[in-house]
């Protein structure tokens, strides 16, 4: 803080309304400007009165008598007072030093009891006041972690008397306002390097995600020691006074952007701001104009620096503040090291080693500020996000580490993974055929079986329709003899399971004996096989439902000639479908496998899946479906449609065997199908299988190869990355120690050195280089 006897009516202080005429550089509060008007016109400026000797004695009487204790600090005198509080000299008794305090006492809407406590004037200012207080530690939090020679430094703060104090380092020497004009005369040369050092303090508020907000030259102190500057006052950097419903903004005319008055979206583009009219303070002699007025004037009356400036100060210079006092905030220097580049671009060989360090790493976008501070500007996010995701498509870009270990990786493992590739083809082709191969053979040995049991039972037919005792029954039908050849018939079934019954019919289509007795004396003249019998023809039918004993089963005809090889009569073997069935299921057991049966019309005479019996693959012809709505073989007269016609078009009427692949309208899934006909008759075995189950040989492949491929990449893996660090910890440990040179910690940028490798070397060129360039820093410094 100030050493000098700053006075109580301090013109720079910040208040709460301008309830009287101000200084130019007035702090003020504007309760939102634009949120009430379109234009609002700016008082004009008027000469600072001097403070009556009541209003000095109401402010002598709010501030802590000299000689008050506060804990182990007493107060001398009172160095300034302002809106939002006042600042003691006071002497640390336990060492015997200066300190500056700033105690929280905003005068407008608090006041100070006899008993020194603290409290605001009524309950409708209680909740502003207590937010005011929390913004105040909130400041002195925010100074409490920055460590940096030109930002002020607390050292302490602390809650008492209903309020809080902020205990400061005690700053000797004189504001840059008052100290400027006297120094004028210094050249551009001398203004950069005395620039430089407070540009990296605001750098680093700006890294911790603060922003001053209140940047001007009442707020920049100039050092008595030497002549270094240091940022002051950082009450404006939260709201000092917490928002009232008019939401107030601390403003300093002049010095504050747009985006404060309009309580719009700030960044290091506000301080940016603030910092560029100081410039053009110590450029001109004058502040810029007010920027709601440079805002609401139909054109700028802003003159530009670079007209102001002419002659005495380089173009890249004034440049550089043009650019920062541009009105919309995104034409504006987004952070300090890009506006610093342009700042000091003409004396870029005046600089300091770190200076000139920090903005090649600039020129690189290798200084982007940290993430406090990206958090909340979206434009900063935006740009963090395009450098990484440029890096990404970047390999040059890429960590070396990272580099070594994916080349040596897919040097060792690319061999593998190409000859691993090509076996999975050929294992997937062979398992693939091996597959189809087991479907097809499934449907082959089923298609025979069930022909097998078709040529036995037209055997037995055939040779029933020989029997001597028939002929000679049919010839001459005496019921005497009926007896003899019923119990034969009786025989025959009970010999074999399969047969459901067997027939012996006249020539009118009479079942003349019959194993079953209610099928005794009924006509079947009207039934194809008795009408192919009749004929003098054998005849094998389809499953077809009986309609009598309402089973589901096969018949087989076969006619009974006489010597003269005149059809006297036919003997009917009905084939159980259980028996059929019986073989169909075997497929199924143990697999999700699904084995059926087709006609020569396309109709599915079995299925596992009771609900699909009887239904067509694809549409039937109407004359079809007429014709067994007519013949009732199976029962209804209804036969529904799958609507597969891939499926049916290669399977109905197969003559080969084969497979395919199609879509499922139950499964809704793609199936695979094996299928192979059944000799001696018009039907087709199909065995189906859904892709899913049909691939999981071939994924168990996939899985086994990802795993081995896997585990000896992180076996190579992890072998690269102890090559691969082997080589980067010493290119780190460089690293490590240019990143401490640009902080100026010479010691740390020294290196340990034991290989005698190429790194090696150069890491032993690296430690003369430093020591060339400390020496060299000391003497441009000195």
């Amino acid at each position: 803080m100030n050493a000098a006897d700053s006075p109580l009516d301090d013109p720079d202080k910040t208040v709460v309304a301008p309830a009287c005429p101000k200084d130019d550089d007035l702090t003020v509060i504007d309760p939102l400007w634009l949120q009430k008007a379109a234009t609002v016109p700016v008082p004009p400026p008027m000469p600072v009165p001097q403070r009556s000797p009541q209003a000095q004695a109401a402010g002598s009487a709010l501030a802590l008598p000299p000689g008050f204790r506060l804990h182990e600090y007493r107060i001398d005198r009172v160095l300034g007072q302002g809106g939002f509080g006042i600042t003691y000299l006071a002497t640390d008794v336990n060492l015997n030093s200066r300190v500056a305090i700033k105690e929280y006492l905003p005068e407008e809407i608090a006041f100070r009891s006899s008993g020194k406590t603290v409290s605001a004037h009524s309950t409708r200012h209680r909740e502003r006041y207590q937010n005011g207080l929390d913004s105040f530690l909130i400041e002195g939090r925010t100074l409490a972690t920055f460590r940096h020679p030109n930002i002020v430094r607390v050292a302490r703060f602390f809650e008492a008397h209903q309020t809080a104090y902020m205990v400061l380092e005690y700053e000797r020497g004189s504001p840059l306002k008052d100290w400027w004009p006297k120094h004028a005369h210094q050249g551009e040369k001398e203004l950069s390097l005395l620039l430089q050092p407070l540009l990296d303090g605001l750098s680093v508020v700006h890294a911790a995600g603060f922003l001053h907000r209140d940047i001007k030259p009442d707020n920049i102190q100039v050092r008595q020691s030497d002549g270094s500057l240091v940022l002051l006052d950082f009450g404006s950097a939260r709201q000092a006074v917490g928002a009232s419903e008019q939401a107030d903004i601390a403003v300093t005319p002049g010095y504050a952007p747009i985006e404060q008055y309009e309580d719009g979206h700030q960044g290091a583009w506000t301080d940016i701001y603030a910092f560029g009219a100081t410039l053009y303070w110590l450029v001109t002699g004058k502040k810029p104009p007010d920027a709601l007025d440079r805002q609401m004037a139909p054109q700028d009356p802003l003159v530009p620096a670079t007209q102001a400036g002419q002659g005495r100060y380089s173009p890249q210079f004034l440049g550089a503040i043009d650019w920062a006092l541009q009105l919309d905030p995104t034409q504006r220097p987004q952070d300090i090291a890009s506006w610093r580049r342009a700042l000091f671009a003409a004396h870029a060989a005046s600089m300091g080693l770190q200076e000139a360090l920090r903005a090649d790493d600039a020129s690189h976008h290798l200084d982007l500020p940290g993430w406090a501070l990206i958090k909340k500007s979206p434009r900063l996010l935006k740009a963090r996000l395009g450098v990484y995701l440029r890096g990404v498509l970047s390999p040059a870009s890429w960590p070396l580490a990272l580099k070594m270990t994916l080349a040596m990786v897919l040097t060792a493992l690319m061999p593998m993974m190409i000859t691993a590739y090509y076996n999975l083809n050929a294992s997937l082709a062979t398992v693939s055929a091996s597959e189809l191969q087991n479907l097809e053979q499934l449907a082959r040995s089923t298609a025979g079986r069930l022909s097998q049991l078709i040529n036995d039972s037209q055997s037995l037919a055939r040779a029933m329709g020989s029997d001597a005792d028939f002929r000679y029954f049919l010839s001459q039908p005496v019921a005497a003899r009926q007896p003899a050849i019923k119990a034969k018939v009786d025989a025959l079934v009970g010999a074999n399971p399969d047969i459901l019954l067997v027939m012996v019919m006249d020539t009118q289509g009479t079942a003349v004996v019959s194993s079953d007795a209610s099928v005794m004396g009924r006509n079947f003249k009207f039934r194809d096989y008795f009408k192919a019998a009749m004929a003098g023809r054998p005849h094998t039918t389809g499953i077809a439902v009986g309609a009598v004993t309402g089973t589901a089963g096969v018949f087989f005809a076969h006619p009974v000639f006489d010597e003269q090889r005149t059809v006297i009569g036919a003997v009917v073997l009905r084939l159980r479908a259980s028996a059929i069935v019986s073989i169909l299921n075997e497929v199924q057991e143990g697999s999700m496998r699904e084995p059926f049966l087709v006609d020569g019309d396309g109709v599915l005479i079995y299925h596992p899946d009771a609900d699909m019996l009887y239904s067509s693959l694809a549409d039937l012809p109407a004359a079809k479906l007429a014709e067994i709505r007519a013949d009732q073989r199976f029962g209804h007269a209804r036969v529904n449609s799958l609507r597969m016609p891939e499926l049916a078009g290669v399977v109905v009427g197969a003559q080969h065997l084969g497979h395919v692949r199609y879509h499922s309208t139950v499964s809704r899934e793609s199936e695979i199908a094996g299928y192979a006909p059944v000799l001696g008759h018009d039907w087709v075995v199909g065995v189906s299988e859904s892709e899913k189950d049909f691939e999981a040989p071939l994924t168990r492949l996939y899985t086994q190869l990802a795993w081995s491929v896997g585990l000896v990449g992180l076996l190579f893996t992890g072998l690269a990355l102890l090559f691969a660090r082997s080589i980067v910890q010493p290119i780190r440990a460089l690293t490590r120690a240019a990143h401490a040179l640009k902080n100026g910690d010479y010691a740390k940028a020294s290196l340990t050195v034991k290989s005698r490798d190429e790194i090696g070397h150069l890491s032993r060129t690296f430690n003369v280089l430093i020591d060339v360039l400390r020496q060299r820093e000391r003497e441009r410094k000195h």
